[in-house]
């Protein structure tokens, strides 16, 4: 995938039109092949907190729709979304834009490509495997009246999280958005 056509894909002309939760939902979602070198410039000129607010938000919308009992899965999910937030947050004290594209794209392809969750209808007994977008896309589908699957995502829990040393300056916004939460 060319720069254009990646710029075509996140619905962008310039990285200033990097600024809705929808242009992280179609990088997320894109099983496509992108150039690392052009997703690391995009990155690089991109506002950091404006990139990490994105970003977290996107996480927060797709979290919704983790079934309530898979809480491992929603520690991991949430870990991740820690670990992408703070290095993007942090991109001058942590790493370089190459380090962040390497994460986002391991992300990427877990979550639209290589993990596995299976989903059992509930009505016909019949299973079926799909990567994690899609089981918390029927997922939402379901909300909304779709069909009722039981969701197992054993095989889908096998992610490398990369170790991210929080600063005290993501401690202090953590405590701050769990005093608001409160």
């Amino acid at each position: 995938m060319t720069k254009e056509e990646l710029y075509e894909r996140l619905d962008i002309e310039t990285p200033e039109d990097f600024k809705y939760v929808e242009n992280v939902a179609q990088y997320f979602e894109c099983e496509d092949e992108i150039d690392f070198g052009d997703l690391a410039r995009l990155l690089s000129e991109l506002d950091k907190d404006e990139a990490a607010g994105l970003f977290d938000d996107y996480f927060e919308e797709i979290m919704e729709f983790i079934p309530e009992a898979e809480t491992e899965v929603y520690g991991l999910f949430t870990n991740i979304r820690r670990s992408l937030t703070g290095m993007l947050k942090n991109a001058d004290e942590v790493s370089t834009e190459a380090k962040i594209a390497e994460e986002l794209e391991r992300f990427r392809h877990w979550y639209s490509q290589d993990s596995k969750v299976y989903l059992t209808d509930q009505s016909s007994m019949e299973e079926f495997d799909a990567p994690i977008r899609d089981a918390l896309c029927e997922k939402r589908l379901e909300k909304l009246g779709g069909k009722k699957y039981f969701y197992d995502f054993t095989e889908a829990m096998d992610y490398p999280l990369e170790e991210y040393v929080m600063t005290f300056g993501d401690m202090m916004k953590l405590a701050e958005d769990n005093e608001e939460e409160a």
